[in-house]
Parts: C-alpha cells; sequence; structure tokens
C-alpha cells in the first residue's frame, strides 16, 4: 500500500529506521559480548591456574585411605574457589577418577559438544545441558599428591541468545517508543504548517483569490509560505487588471465603434445618392478612426506587458537628464507651435540603473500629457532633481483649473481622464507613468501649484532586483 501523506511516510521511516538500529544494536551487541567474555577470561586464565594450584598445595601430600575423607577434604576447599571465581559450577577429578564437588551444588547433567586444548595445557570445552542450556568450561591441569596431575573443571554458564533478547531487545525497544512518543508529535508540529498551506492552496485553486498563509517559522515551510502570498498577490493583482481591463476597453471601443457605423452608413447613403464626394469624406472619417482604434489596441497591448511584467528592454546605466533633453528636442515643433514657453532646470547628476526602453516611455508621456494640456501660449516646466538615493524627473503644466484629490490619485488609472475634459487620447498615458515607476522600485504623484499640475516622476538610483 502506497503511502500518500507526508505525516505517514515520515512515520513508516522513522519506525523503519529504528527496526534497523534495533537489529543492528542486537546484532553488534551479541558479537561484542561474546567476544569480549571470551577475551576477558582467556586473559584470566594464568591468575585462575595459579589461584587453583595454591588452593591444592594446601592438602596434605598423600591421600587418605578413606575416599569419603578425600572427597572431604578437597569439599572443604571448593567453595571459597567457586566464590573466588563467582563460577556457576565446579568439581574436581581425583588422580583416581574421583569425581568431588561442593554437596551443596548438583551438577546438572550435561554433553560434551567441544573441547580445545591450549598450549599451557588448560582445555575450553562447550557443554550443553537441558537445564541450563549452553556451558562453557575450562578445565585446568593441577598438582595433587605427590604431584600427579589431576583436572578442576570450572563452568560458567554462556549468554544464550533468547537472554540477550529478553535482557536488551525489551528496553532497546522501550527506549525506541518512547523515542517515539517525543518524535511523532515534533513531526504532526511540523506538519502543521504544510496542511494549512494545503488548504490555502485548496481554496485558492476553487476562485478565492483572497486567501493568504501566515508564515510561522522562518523555515523551508514559513518561505514557501511567503513565496505563495506572492504568486497570490500577483495573479490577483493580474486578474483585477484583467477585469478592469476588459470593462475599461469595452467602454472606450463602445465610441469609436459607434462613430464608425454611423459614417459607414452614410457613405452608403451619399453612394447611392451619387454624391462621392460626401461618400470620400465618411470613408476617411472611418479610415481616421481605425487609426485610433489602431492606436488604442497598441497603447493597451503595451500596457498588458508591463503589468504582466513582461521582458521589453534591457536593464542598464541611464542619465535621465539626456534623455529628457532629447525628448524636449524632439517635442519643439509642437512647443513652437502653440507657443508655449519653456522653462527648464537641469541636475547633472541623474545617472540612473533602469529599463532604458521602459523609462524613456514614461519620460515621453510625461512630456507629451503637459503639451496636450497646456493652452496655447501656455507654461511648460521641465526639472530633473538629484538626490542621494533618487533621481526625480518633475514636469508642470499650466492646467486651467486645480484638480480634486481624487482626480490626482484617478488619472493616473487606466483610461481615466480629467473630469469635463474631451481632449483626444487613449487615456492610457500615466497608467504607463505609474506601472514603470511600480516595476522600478519607485513613484509617479500629481499635485496641485501655482503654475498649474505638477507630475512627479520618481526612480532609485539603484535596483534591488532587476525585474
Amino acid at each position: 500500500m502506497l503511502l500518500k501523506s507526508i505525516s505517514a511516510k515520515l512515520t513508516a521511516t522513522f519506525l523503519l529506521i529504528l527496526a534497523l538500529s534495533l537489529a543492528t544494536y542486537i546484532i553488534l551487541f551479541s558479537v561484542t559480548m561474546h567476544r569480549d567474555a571470551e577475551r576477558s577470561i582467556l586473559r584470566s586464565l594464568p591468575i585462575i591456574s595459579t589461584l587453583l594450584n595454591t588452593k591444592f598445595a594446601a592438602l596434605s601430600s598423600i591421600p587418605c585411605r578413606d575416599a569419603t575423607e578425600t572427597k572431604k577434604e578437597i569439599s572443604r576447599i571448593l567453595p571459597s574457589i567457586q566464590q573466588t571465581l563467582q563460577a556457576e559450577y565446579l568439581w574436581v577429578v581425583t588422580p583416581t577418577g574421583i569425581i568431588v564437588t561442593d554437596p551443596d551444588k548438583i551438577i546438572p547433567e550435561h554433553t560434551l559438544l567441544s573441547l580445545k586444548t591450549r598450549n599451557d595445557g588448560i582445555q575450553q570445552a562447550f557443554f550443553n545441558s537441558r537445564k541450563t542450556g549452553e556451558l562453557l568450561a575450562l578445565i585446568f591441569p593441577i598438582s595433587l599428591w605427590n604431584g600427579k596431575g589431576k583436572v578442576v573443571i570450572i563452568q560458567q554458564k554462556t549468554w544464550p541468545s533468547h537472554k540477550i533478547l529478553i535482557d536488551f531487545l525489551v528496553p532497546t525497544a522501550g527506549t525506541g517508543l518512547l523515542l517515539g512518543l517525543i518524535v511523532l508529535p515534533l513531526i504532526a508540529r511540523t506538519l502543521r504548517p504544510l496542511k494549512e498551506l494545503e488548504a490555502k492552496v485548496i481554496n485558492f485553486a476553487t476562485g478565492d483569490l483572497s486567501e493568504r498563509v501566515i508564515p510561522v517559522d522562518d523555515d523551508e515551510i514559513g518561505r514557501l509560505s511567503r513565496t505563495f502570498n506572492s504568486m497570490a498577490d500577483n495573479l490577483e493583482q493580474m486578474t483585477r487588471f484583467r477585469h478592469e481591463l476588459t470593462a475599461n476597453i469595452s467602454h472606450e471601443l463602445r465610441s469609436p465603434l459607434t462613430r464608425i457605423q454611423m459614417a459607414e452608413e452614410l457613405a452608403y447613403i451619399s453612394c447611392k445618392q451619387q454624391n462621392y464626394d460626401d461618400a470620400i469624406r465618411h470613408l476617411n472619417s472611418v479610415r481616421s478612426e481605425v487609426a485610433e482604434l489602431d492606436e488604442l489596441i497598441e497603447e493597451i497591448l503595451k500596457l498588458s506587458k508591463i503589468e504582466l511584467n513582461a521582458p521589453t528592454g534591457a536593464f542598464g546605466v541611464c542619465n535621465l537628464t539626456n534623455t529628457v533633453q532629447q525628448l524636449i528636442h524632439r517635442s519643439a515643433p509642437i512647443i513652437e507651435r502653440k507657443q508655449l514657453t519653456l522653462q527648464t532646470d537641469y541636475s547633472y547628476d541623474c545617472v540612473i540603473t533602469c529599463n532604458y526602453p521602459m523609462v524613456n516611455l514614461a519620460i515621453s508621456n510625461l512630456i507629451a500629457n503637459a503639451l496636450k494640456f497646456s493652452p496655447e501660449k501656455g507654461l511648460i516646466r521641465v526639472a530633473t532633481v538629484s538626490n542621494p538615493r533618487t533621481v526625480s524627473v518633475e514636469v508642470v503644466n499650466s492646467f486651467y483649473r486645480t484638480l480634486t484629490s481624487s482626480e490626482l490619485v484617478g488619472i493616473f488609472e487606466p483610461f481615466a481622464r480629467a473630469e469635463g475634459e474631451n481632449i483626444p487620447g487613449t487615456g492610457l498615458g500615466l497608467a504607463f507613468v505609474s506601472k514603470i515607476a511600480e516595476q522600478h522600485e519607485g513613484s509617479a504623484s500629481a499635485a496641485n501649484c501655482a503654475d498649474g499640475i505638477l507630475f512627479t516622476f520618481t526612480l532609485p538610483r539603484i535596483l534591488t532586483s532587476e525585474t
């Protein structure tokens, strides 16, 4: 069965790692324990041999004639030896084959499994007993009664596998479960923001564009939440712009299409009446309206690209004063025709990093707007202002009246016009200025002044991000 949720996958991974860790621990511990126990015993063999010979050297040099007395004599020292060596079982085989044990200790029946003799004469044996399982035996040669070699057997219990499982697996597994009780809530707490993000994304996908995530921590999930919020802001802005643009386009197209329809009907009537001069005049009117529509559509496409952050030019170094001077020079015929008074005040420290085609378009629209709305023999004042962190272009036109606060803000919206004004145009020029300033982390504003309306276009000298 496939695990679909991250929490289930993390839990399964934790349990798998825990099981593998337990198995590895048990195997390594078992091998290490047997090896270390055997090494410990082998290192103590010389000491044990010396101890045994010392103990049995204290016996009389001639065995008793009575076997019972002999056993008692040997049994007398066995408890102290067994206690000293911490042996499970211990017995002595005399030169005559008599087996002597501690009378208080019963040796279980056993079967010899293997026997290994060392160079020093000590033998290592493994016995199997139904009662105690596998037993490790060390057989030491000793001097007993007139130097005749006899054998003492010290039998120690080995560590069986089931004992390892009981004594080590259970506490280790308990420790693992305790860790699980600590880790699993941490996993659940870590995944809680992710589940909240999932719910927000689902709601956003179903059409609720106002959904946003509140980042809790500055980790991967927190950064993902901030990225989602940024994406949601952009999508909501683009969706709102699309709806507004659709509504505005519908309104703006209605007038020229109506005029085209009326001119076409008049041209048709003139042709029927064979009044070709009027027909040509009406067709010229249609041509003029089509050209206006073409200009409007081109401006709308430009605004859409800017709104969608579509690349429209490379970023580079730009001198705003040089740009303004070039645009003023191009506008000289209009200034001369309308007999406008031009005042300039340039700062020559206006070098910035920007998208030059877009900035050039914004400044061009500002100057064109001033030329359009200044009356004949009016005043236009253009200035560039340098500040430590920003550079501004200021354009003043001698508009005949002051604007309300709502008009000063609204004229930067697409298709917006000052109330009561019927001067031809698309109504998108100042919208370009506002969007380009926003993309360059700058600002565009309008304010009433003594000479008319002051437009200010401000950009930072260095962009934090080139978008």
